[in-house]
């Protein structure tokens, strides 16, 4: 059953969304850096995020700071509950569908197993999409 927020268990068979700033050069000629798994310092304290593909769009996971460019890294659920990674559903001020992998997060991002963590993470990646564009307001006017 599909909840309104998203909230509802996951399936092993959902893909889920990771959006990536092309900007940090994480992803390049087909290889994806561990980094963009890495947690933010201030805003993963329960965990990295991700947004469930049945809930979103490849665009709308995309869809970030005004004027920058996103790639979206693409993860199977089933893949990550077989290494021992529970993903879990979260509410999100930006709506329903959103995700944590508590097991990777701000407090613990520099630890040894953070950093196997992230390589793991890279390694279960399906494929990367993108890049796609968050237009500004001004952008929108113009086009």
């Amino acid at each position: 059953m599909f909840s309104a927020d998203g909230t509802e268990p996951l399936s092993d068979d959902e893909l889920l969304y990771r959006r990536i700033p092309v900007s940090q050069g994480w992803y390049t000629e087909g290889v994806l850096s561990p980094e963009a798994y890495g947690p933010h310092r201030e805003r993963d304290v329960d965990g990295i995020s991700f947004w469930r593909a049945k809930c979103r769009c490849l665009d709308e996971a995309a869809r970030g700071r005004p004027g920058k460019d996103y790639y979206v890294a693409v993860i199977r659920v089933g893949d990550l509950r077989e290494r021992g990674i529970e993903p879990v559903s979260t509410p999100h001020k930006g709506g329903g569908g959103h995700v944590s992998l508590p097991a990777l997060n701000a407090e613990n991002r520099r630890s040894p197993e953070a950093q196997a963590l992230k390589a793991r993470l890279c390694e279960l990646t399906l494929k990367v999409e993108g890049p796609f564009h968050t237009f500004s307001a001004e952008e929108t006017k113009q086009g």
